[in-house]
């Protein structure tokens, strides 16, 4: 009777350490499957707003006209999102094209840190060579866990 329990026991333990094992080996399989797929869902963008102004821009060259770019901006991530990594370019034209910011309106740019899930609305300002032509956004992130490239053409007329 002894020899059947301590059987029957020593058969549990195994048998638990074994499911233990293969669920561990599973995880582990599925973090590695996942990883590339996840590595670009670090941010979510989107256009809210465009606003365009015609009046004298004193920046690298002098601009009559720019757009200012309203984005709502989400970490999609489980770690927190510090928004000055985050290296951006507009182009019109082919031609790249001056951003800065504007203190007076509270135009930052990407400037700030989010933590996951948390979202915030980010203010862009960009020259244009004019206003009816569409801009194409490339956002660029190669630092960190996350590394993405986003190409959006936005179109302002």
């Amino acid at each position: 009777m002894r020899i059947k329990k301590l059987t029957i026991f020593l058969l549990t333990v195994l048998f638990l350490n074994l499911n233990q094992f293969i669920y561990a080996l599973d995880i582990e399989n599925y973090n590695d499957t996942n990883c590339l797929e996840n590595s670009t869902q670090q941010i979510n963008i989107s256009l809210k707003d465009i606003e365009l102004e015609q009046k004298n821009v004193e920046i690298s060259d002098d601009y009559d006209k720019f757009a200012i770019l309203t984005f709502n901006v989400i970490n999609t991530s489980l770690e927190p999102l510090e928004l000055s990594q985050i290296k951006y370019e507009f182009y019109q034209d082919n031609k790249l094209q001056d951003t800065f910011i504007n203190t007076e309106q509270d135009i930052y740019g990407f400037l700030g840190k989010l933590d996951s899930g948390e979202n915030k609305i980010v203010k862009i300002c960009v020259s244009l060579e004019n206003m009816k032509q569409p801009i194409v956004l490339f956002i660029n992130n190669d630092t960190g866990n996350y590394k993405y490239n986003i190409k959006q053409t936005i179109d302002i007329a």
